[in-house]
């Protein structure tokens, strides 16, 4: 019997939120075998990757196209998200756009079969232009648009606010007075954003893309939505309270000390994030696809987290932090 031949995905930001994501679900799934992409061999994250089954870590940088086109070549897909923090793109107000642009052109000349990019629908084209878009929104979609004038077969996947930030950046802590405390700088309480629990659900969406672009090809050139629900950052204190019991409440800044974000989290306030979409989107639900709840990553990943946290507590006031809930 001839022995399975396994799909080659390669996935760039491996070691970030969403690559590390995919990159575990894939190592899970006999099907595929994965080269995740990192700028850092020796980087502890990278290494974790190497352990796993089925993956391959492989030197190469977006802002360096030619060291990408070795992770390409045989790939049947490819997964790639930009990151926003990388000090090449801080830097340049075009350089995430072009970053995108080169994974495009790299994939063509490579004949990839299919590049799955993580990205967001356009602020100016969600508000009829009546809203001054970030870089930070638009960068991503200008990618889109050149995958799709460049005819390259592709699909975007709209991932929804992540869950997972509040933990990774370490926006839970216990307050002095016993309080648990979520920060969230710039968004209202009340503002609904289009939300996703990252680790559990984009890794599973990225497999279901897979396993039906082939024999569904009019999903090319479409976007596919990894959003579980509509909530707000009220909505996480209160499912905290119902589900310690203890009391938390929402503490903010007035900036988070990037202008890009903080225009980001006012276009939130004020149009929200996939306000007039179905969610779950039904495509995404002819997939076979269920999302994690809110209240399943408080249970299962929130909780824990505080459980780790010290007792001791700080107070939020002595650091500039409003309580606004």
């Amino acid at each position: 019997m001839a022995q399975h031949e396994k799909r080659i995905v390669t996935v760039i930001g491996a070691t970030g939120v969403q690559g590390g994501s995919v990159v575990r679900a894939l190592s899970n799934n006999p099907d595929f075998s994965v080269r995740a992409v990192t700028r850092n061999l020796s980087s502890s994250a990278a290494r974790k990757l190497a352990a796993l089954p089925d993956v391959t870590v492989v030197e190469a940088d977006m802002s360096d196209p030619p060291s990408l086109v070795k992770a390409f070549q045989g790939a049947e897909a490819v997964f790639a998200v930009t990151n926003f923090y990388d000090p090449n793109i801080l830097q340049n107000p075009l350089e995430e756009a072009r970053q995108g642009c080169a994974v495009a052109d790299i994939a063509k000349e490579t004949n990839v079969k299919v590049v799955l990019w993580s990205t967001v629908p356009s602020a100016l084209m969600v508000t009829g232009a009546r809203f001054d878009s970030p870089r930070l929104v638009e960068n991503k979609f200008t990618v889109s648009q050149y995958l799709k004038y460049c005819e390259i077969p592709h699909i975007d996947v709209y991932l929804g606010f992540y869950m997972d930030n509040w933990i990774n950046f370490s926006c839970i802590s216990n307050a002095e007075d016993g309080a648990i405390e979520v920060y969230q700088p710039v968004l209202k309480p009340e503002t609904k954003l289009g939300m996703v629990w990252t680790e559990n659900d984009l890794g599973r969406t990225i497999i279901a893309i897979l396993n039906n672009y082939r024999q569904k090809p009019e999903m090319l050139g479409k976007p596919i939505y990894c959003v579980g629900g509509q909530y707000s950052t009220q909505d996480v204190v209160d499912e905290i309270i119902r589900q310690t019991g203890r009391e938390a409440r929402m503490v903010s800044t007035s900036t988070s000390g990037a202008k890009d974000l903080d225009d980001m989290y006012s276009y939130y306030n004020e149009w929200g994030v996939y306000k007039n979409v179905q969610i779950p989107h039904p495509k995404t639900t002819e997939l076979g696809l269920t999302f994690s709840s809110l209240s399943e990553f408080v249970r299962d990943a929130a909780i824990p987290y505080i459980k780790t946290l010290s007792t001791a507590g700080f107070n939020s006031k002595k650091l500039g932090l409003t309580v606004v809930s």
